[in-house]
Order: structure tokens, then C-alpha cells, then sequence
């Protein structure tokens, strides 16, 4: 009964299952229902947020979670901020497919008042942009939009975009984490470095093969200059 009450009052309640948080409640609409979460993404939900409680796999045992001095230094600057970024990206990454719901013939689309719709990413790389269209299933017409924009001092990253616009274009409220993630530490392949106030170029292996256009840079060469990360994005990358 205890357990029940406390469920029943709390704001959001994700439920674990292995090394899983699965959204169970939320009374804000930020937190998909059955949406996979890390668990870095609960322990930084649960600081930023009141009346957050977890169902382990003991369902008896309901808990609050808990934010010791060594998962609060998951969300500070300095050595654990790559891992930090890669979280938020992850989960960037997953909230585009976990914001879909299964329509009446089993087909999975966004829902917008009530209006069935698929979503169309427009990318502007030089401007750090994402605009996220939703476009009615019927008529292809544009029912909403949704923009999300790097400071000019951030790290563009496409992922974190898309999850932004969308967000917006369906008006749910955005998580903390996405406005506020880390900017990257250290530089990877497949990452767009600058030398300021021109040059850019594509991070590549040390032993891999320049791209036939653009710019380019050797790993080893561009953590030696200390160059910075304009855009972490990879999406050409699948293992780094």
C-alpha cells in the first residue's frame, strides 16, 4: 500500500528492469512511456526534478534514487564529460524512435492533435541547424515545425538537434540535459575540427584514407594542435 501511494504521488516513475530505466509514469509528458533510459539519464532527471521514484525489479522495494558524490561527478565538466556527451547522444538518439506510437494498422508514426504525421529533418551544417517538419501522413502538409540551433560556442551535434526540434514540433517539454549537455573533450575520427577563423576539416584515422573533397586532418595531428570540435555528429562513424 505504501508503495502504491508513493507511485500514485510521484511526478515521474521510471520502472528497472536489468540495467534498463523504462519510463512507467510521467505526469510532465517529458518522459516516454516505455522509453529505454540510461542510468545516468535518471540519476541527472532526478536532480533537476522533484517527486521522481524508481520500481526495481523487486517490486517491492520502491526507491527514490539516490545521487552519491560519485554519480554527480558523472554530470561534471572535465574527465567524465565525453562519457556524459555519449549518454545524452544515445538518448538522443533513441527518443526519435521512442516518441512514436503504433498506429491502428501497426504502423509507427507521431502523433500531433490527433493528426497522424511523418517527421522530415532539414540539416543546415553551417548554421547548426535542425528544423524538424511534421507532415500529415494523408496530405504531406505541414502540420508543425520544430527548430533547434547550436550557440555559436557549442559543438554542433546532429542527434541532440533532431531530438530537440522534434521535441518542439510536438510540443513536449525538453529534458535538461539536451540544452545543457557537455561540450567534448577529447577529439575523435569522424569529428569536424577548426583552426580558427577559417579552416575546417573531417577527423581521419592516422592510417585511414583522405576524403576525395574537403578538408581533412590526422587524429594524431589534431589533438596535437589542440584544434577545436565544431561538430561531433559521426554519423558516418560506427565504431570510434
Amino acid at each position: 500500500m505504501k508503495n502504491k501511494l508513493l507511485i500514485n504521488n510521484a511526478n515521474t516513475v521510471f520502472e528497472k528492469k536489468d540495467d534498463k530505466y523504462f519510463g512507467y509514469k510521467s505526469r510532465f509528458g517529458d518522459i516516454v512511456i516505455g522509453g529505454s533510459y540510461s542510468y545516468r539519464f535518471v540519476v541527472h532527471y532526478a536532480k533537476t526534478n522533484q517527486d521522481v521514484v524508481i520500481i526495481p525489479d523487486d517490486v517491492n522495494k520502491v526507491t527514490t534514487p539516490v545521487c552519491t558524490t560519485v554519480e554527480e561527478s558523472l554530470w561534471k565538466s572535465g574527465a567524465q564529460a565525453k562519457a556524459c556527451r555519449d549518454e545524452i547522444v544515445e538518448q538522443a538518439k533513441a527518443d526519435i524512435q521512442n516518441l512514436k506510437y503504433r498506429t491502428f494498422y501497426g504502423e509507427l508514426r507521431y502523433l500531433y492533435r490527433s493528426i497522424v504525421c511523418n517527421v522530415e529533418f532539414v540539416i543546415n551544417k553551417k548554421k547548426s541547424t535542425v528544423v524538424a517538419l511534421l507532415k500529415s501522413v494523408g496530405r504531406g502538409t505541414v502540420k508543425s515545425k520544430g527548430i533547434a540551433k547550436a550557440a555559436p560556442s557549442d559543438c554542433f551535434n546532429v542527434h541532440i538537434g533532431k531530438a530537440i526540434a522534434l521535441r518542439r514540433a510536438l510540443g513536449i517539454p525538453l529534458p535538461d540535459e539536451y540544452l545543457n549537455a557537455p561540450q567534448p573533450t577529447e577529439v575523435r575520427v569522424g569529428d569536424v575540427v577548426s583552426n580558427p577563423p577559417e579552416w575546417t576539416g573531417a577527423v581521419i584515422a592516422d592510417d585511414g584514407w583522405p576524403p576525395l573533397s574537403g578538408g581533412w586532418i590526422q587524429l594524431k595531428d589534431a589533438r596535437k594542435n589542440e584544434l577545436k570540435i565544431i561538430d561531433d555528429s559521426r554519423e558516418e562513424v560506427a565504431n570510434d
